[in-house]
């Protein structure tokens, strides 16, 4: 066991020294790998703060219910009665026409116009607000209130929330596909790397096969700089997400400012920071380990 922590400290020790050596080109290949992975980190960061801006409209998400204009006075109970009773909706809130009326005097500034009417045009109302989003429930609940007695109409913009669903569908899949595609263009930046570095240290290889090296013992050092390249890179990522989001954020601080809301994009938390590197170390590993492979059988 001690054998084996030993080989593996000098291999890391040997990496290291060949990094420091070749500082600037290190860093440089560290920052194309960190770019590379920024650009799904930061589309993520976006769909993610995206999402906690949209869960919290879909919150406030309601549909009008407007009664008949002349309905007598058991109505609103009967109706409240049947809404109770519906489990599809969350919660529901009762306006009258005449509480309506005096919202629409504050907030309208033509207050002559409506207060020269004759009559409160405006009908009952029910504010509901339903359990589930999606289109599939909202038109079924729209269906069943409709054919409550004594509602006119029920309104609900359900577009707006097809659009959005499709938006925020497409993103992901945007993602998916794009940090595929980079995938493949990290593990072709380190295995080029890895190939050169082989090509470079060619007769060393050959030396250390003569005197009886095995080939996992030739191929250690080099997964190792590919892990490497992959840590690095990904810890280059951080931090370029990190600026870019802080820039973006304060980029948004006035057209946030008025819209009197708090939105702001997210950094990535920890574990998906953590997930980040991760997956751009093994990248590094899987890189490394074929351009090894692929050299070793063309010799």
């Amino acid at each position: 066991m001690n054998a084996w922590l030993y080989q593996h400290a000098q291999t890391l020790k040997l990496v290291l020294s060949r990094f420091k050596t070749n500082m600037l080109s290190t860093l440089l290949i560290c920052l194309a790998i960190g770019v590379t992975v920024a650009l799904p980190s930061l589309l993520y960061a976006v769909l993610d703060s995206a999402n906690g801006l949209v869960s919290n409209v879909k919150s406030e998400s309601q549909i009008s219910v407007f009664l008949a204009l002349n309905h007598d006075d058991g109505l609103v109970a009967n109706i409240s009665s049947a809404l109770n009773k519906e489990d599809q909706i969350k919660r529901f809130k009762f306006i009258s026409k005449d509480d309506a009326l005096k919202d629409l005097q504050a907030a309208d500034t033509n207050k002559d116009i409506l207060n020269s009417l004759e009559k409160n045009p405006l009908p009952d109302a029910f504010l509901i607000e339903p359990k589930q989003l999606d289109n599939a429930s909202i038109a079924t609940l729209k269906s069943i209130l409709s054919k409550l007695d004594g509602v006119d109409e029920v309104i609900v913009n359900g577009a707006w929330l097809k659009r959005l669903n499709a938006l925020l569908a497409l993103g992901q899949s945007a993602l998916t596909i794009v940090a595929a595609l980079l995938a493949f263009a990290i593990v072709a930046v380190i295995g080029n790397t890895i190939r050169m570095q082989i090509l470079t240290q060619q007769a060393e290889i050959n030396l250390s096969q003569l005197i009886g090296a095995t080939k996992s013992f030739i191929r250690r050092p080099f997964l190792y700089a590919g892990a490497l390249y992959g840590l690095l890179g990904g810890l280059f990522a951080l931090a370029i997400t990190a600026a870019v989001i802080t820039q973006l954020n304060q980029a948004l601080a006035p057209l946030v400012a008025d819209y009197q809301t708090n939105f702001a994009l997210r950094l990535p938390n920890f574990s998906v920071s953590l997930i980040i590197c991760a997956l751009a170390l093994l990248l590094g590993v899987i890189a490394a380990y074929f351009a090894v492979s692929k050299s070793s059988s063309q010799t």
